[in-house]
């Protein structure tokens, strides 16, 4: 089994609290927000951008999604499943499943069985201002206005220009700037807009987005009553037509976000803190409260900071009894593993999962030589100009799965 970069990176954080005592549709539709992992009793939640295929790797977890139910956020039916070959590198998902198993030998990712899978994207409209590396690769965009930041572990499936359609899968900060964690440029138009954001104020509309370019919501002639929870400071989703009218987006749909557990016995949050600790310990990362009075904080936590907190989820609090944060942190979210059957295999790339992977020898284990239909295991670390996942370990096996 290969070494995996993920948990070994926890071993290196560079900073690392631990408390001593553990104290302390429709309108009205909800969906929960951010990213985390929580197990407890006979089940396990996760909530994350998806590191790794075959089936997925969420926040450390590898869950079977075979026999899973997938939904998109985007469907009001809820009855109806998806295939889960849609699950992509880089899709903010939910994930709720059996309880997880930790893993048999040192270095495997430990398993656990999805029973519901949601995915959903952040932004979907027209590209603008679009800003390219001098590497070719993607550096930010603009989406209704709205700043978009891509990383080198963004998954790009082609660099947009401006005015294609794109779809944008990532995480928000308090200011409302996304770290983009996939970019999708779309095939053709889409027949509704999406925008994923605070709510800054309501009045007769509902305004979101970053301070200076907030985008004006019309909810009265679609919808004619907002759902619950819409206030100052939510975050919601909202699904609109194409074309504004007098200046305002015509809301088709609006969801608030919220939890989607409100108690677990174990639970982890791994975001970008969205609130700062006030002074009875409350803060928030990517919109989850989480508690840390009790803990050492050596160093400020700043805003769109990327943290973990550990703890249990209590009434929809997440009392954390560790909080980490660093450069290892940042390297363990850069891993990406896939599982799978390879093809299209040439000296330098091979095809898994729908991956294109750029690989030399030295990456394959026990210098082997990989042919057409070997399984794989593979790890990798960021992308080269040409979108292709850059291997750093490769090993042969004989499962596919």
């Amino acid at each position: 089994m290969l070494r995996h970069l993920k948990w070994t990176c926890l071993c290196l954080l560079s900073l690392v609290l631990v408390l001593a005592g553990c104290g302390g549709g429709a309108p009205g539709d909800t969906q929960a927000n951010g990213s985390g992992v929580g197990t407890g009793g006979t089940g396990s939640y996760t909530n994350g951008p998806v590191s790794g295929l075959g089936s997925i790797i969420v926040n450390n977890v590898r869950y079977d999604v075979d026999a899973a139910r997938i939904q998109r956020d985007d469907d009001t039916d809820g009855s109806a499943s998806r295939d889960p070959a849609e699950l992509k590198l880089g899709m903010m998902v939910e994930v709720q499943g059996s309880g997880v198993t930790p893993a048999s030998t040192s270095g495997a990712t430990p398993v656990a069985t999805a029973s519901t899978v949601r995915y959903g994207s952040v932004l979907v409209g027209p590209a603008a201002n679009v800003v390219i590396n001098l590497d070719g690769s993607l550096a930010s965009l603009t989406v209704h206005q709205q700043q978009v930041k891509a990383t080198a572990q963004t998954v790009v499936t082609r660099v947009p220009t401006s005015g294609d359609q794109v779809e944008v899968y990532g995480l928000l900060d308090a200011a409302g700037v996304y770290t983009a964690t996939r970019v999708d440029v779309l095939s053709a138009a889409p027949s509704s807009y999406k925008m994923v954001g605070y709510v800054s104020a309501v009045s007769s509309e509902v305004y979101v987005g970053q301070a200076t370019v907030r985008q004006i919501i019309d909810y009265r002639t679609a919808l004619g009553t907002l759902p619950t929870g819409v206030g100052a400071t939510a975050r919601i989703r909202v699904w609109f037509r194409p074309i504004p009218v007098s200046g305002a987006w015509v809301a088709t749909r609006i969801v608030v976000d919220q939890p989607l557990v409100e108690d677990m016995d174990e639970a982890s949050v791994e975001g970008l803190v969205t609130q700062q600790p006030d002074a009875s310990g409350l803060m928030k990362v990517d919109g989850q409260v989480v508690n840390v009075h009790g803990l050492t904080i050596s160093t400020p936590l700043t805003l769109g900071e990327r943290v973990r907190a550990e703890g249990r989820l209590q009434a929809g609090v997440l009392i954390a009894t560790e909080l980490a944060t660093g450069t290892a942190l940042a390297q363990e979210e850069s891993g990406t593993e896939l599982h799978g059957q390879i093809s299209q295999v040439t000296a330098q790339t091979f095809v898994v999962r729908g991956v294109t992977v750029a690989y030399t020898p030295s990456d394959v284990h026990e210098g082997k030589t990989l042919h057409e239909g070997d399984c794989v295991e593979v790890q990798g670390n960021g992308y080269n100009s040409d979108h292709q996942l850059l291997a750093t370990e490769i090993e042969v096996g004989d499962s596919c799965r």
